[in-house]
């Protein structure tokens, strides 16, 4: 089976690395045809040469077109067009039929193949793009998602197959667009965000290399740390981190706020004005991913608070499955994605909090860090539905279902 996989984020952007290459080297070795078409942004040599060996070894094609995002709007319209273009391109050149469409720029063109060429397409539904859109977009950009909006139906009625990251994304959809058709949830493959368990592994970590990544952030051997990883932004509930973390420092008077992300130093320390954090407690790094499960190691705890609104009802975070993996428990807020039914105590040591009071956040903290004491709970070896294999076999699943629709 010969797949055409678009993706307007690129295999060199972070979400690629760890959400793309992965899948597609994978389902590769399970003897799928993949050409990948990719969105790249400009100064990533090192990392194109890196990802062009490894998928010549596995036998993928790779297609790259420049990613513009500026202007505002004409930039990812350009690239939008440059994408289209280039899968009719391949698609009349390979005679593709099955396409898959990494989120909603791609599924618009996965749609219009369809009715170009008759392709089946597979719509990876990762959020509800146009609900984001709506919710955090610009006044002068409302028309653009309000338009999107209404072709969300089009493109899951369409779809040959649907992936969706989270059960409450596939029951919403097949409730809105697909109530009048039998079996409609065969359509749906709910795979959420995972993480490569061999990489994200606290076993490789020598002692040594634990002890130096301390000591280059200039904590203490056994100095206790409230991790938060990943990008910042309106979507990650700062404010509420903060209080979070002053919740800690009562509990732990030595602890310290780890912030591992490619962004928002300048935010993170005008909150910590905002919110009378002491700056001192603060440690913000960046590093590339090889070097991200020696910083996690160094957690106690983590932190994954995101915005609870229908947007983030198919929100998977990929940092929950890299934790999990690592053995480091999470404190979460309700209400997006499937995370409620995810977050247990007994299953991987986590808890969520009940509000966002001082005594919910107090509460959740002592749960996690007496069920860490006990060190009775196996995080990593109870999320095996979070390990990267556990995902490529779903997407196995959905592609002999494409392939057979």
């Amino acid at each position: 089976m010969s797949v055409l996989y678009i993706t307007q984020n690129g295999i060199c952007d972070h979400i690629g690395q760890s959400q793309v290459a992965p899948y597609v080297l994978g389902l590769a070795t399970q003897g799928f045809a993949i050409h990948v078409l990719s969105a790249e942004k400009p100064g990533q040599d090192v990392l194109v040469a890196r990802y062009q060996a490894l998928f010549d070894a596995a036998g993928v094609r790779w297609t790259r077109v420049p990613y513009r995002n500026a202007p505002k709007v004409l930039g990812p319209l350009w690239t939008q067009w440059q994408l289209e273009l280039t899968a009719r391109r391949i698609v009349r050149a390979e005679s593709i039929r099955s396409v898959h469409c990494r989120s909603f720029p791609a599924a618009l063109i996965g749609y219009r193949l369809k009715q170009a060429f008759g392709v089946n397409y597979l719509f990876d539904f990762r959020d509800f793009y146009a609900d984001g859109g709506l919710t955090k977009g610009s006044r002068l950009l409302r028309p653009l998602y309000q338009r999107m909006k209404r072709l969300e139906g089009p493109l899951i009625r369409e779809a040959a197959q649907i992936v969706c990251l989270t059960e409450r994304a596939r029951d919403l959809l097949i409730e809105w667009y697909l109530p009048d058709i039998e079996r409609s949830a065969d359509r749906f493959t709910v795979i959420p965000c995972c993480a490569d368990f061999r990489h994200f592994d606290p076993a490789r970590l020598s002692p040594e290399s634990t002890a130096g990544a301390r000591a280059r952030l200039g904590l203490e051997p056994e100095q206790s740390v409230l991790l938060y990883l990943g990008s910042l932004g309106p979507d990650y509930l700062l404010p509420q981190m903060m209080a979070l973390f002053r919740q800690f420092v009562i509990q732990r008077p030595d602890a310290r706020f780890l912030f591992v992300s490619n962004n928002g130093r300048d935010l993170v320390e005008a909150k910590c004005r905002a919110q009378g954090v002491d700056p001192g407690r603060i440690i913000f790094t960046s590093a590339p991913r090889d070097e991200v499960p020696s910083l996690i190691s160094l957690a106690t705890l983590s932190v994954v608070f995101i915005r609870a609104d229908l947007s983030k009802a198919g929100c998977s975070p990929t940092k929950l499955a890299e934790l999990f993996a690592m053995n480091v428990p999470v404190i979460a807020n309700p209400g997006f994605g499937d995370i409620d039914q995810i977050i247990d105590l007994q299953r991987n040591g986590s808890a969520l909090i009940a509000d966002n009071s001082d005594a919910a956040m107090a509460q959740a903290i002592a749960q996690v860090l007496k069920m860490s004491e006990k060190d009775s709970v196996a995080i990593r070896q109870n999320s095996a539905e979070f390990d990267l294999p556990a995902g490529v076999a779903s997407y196995v699943q959905a592609y002999r279902k494409l392939e057979a629709g």
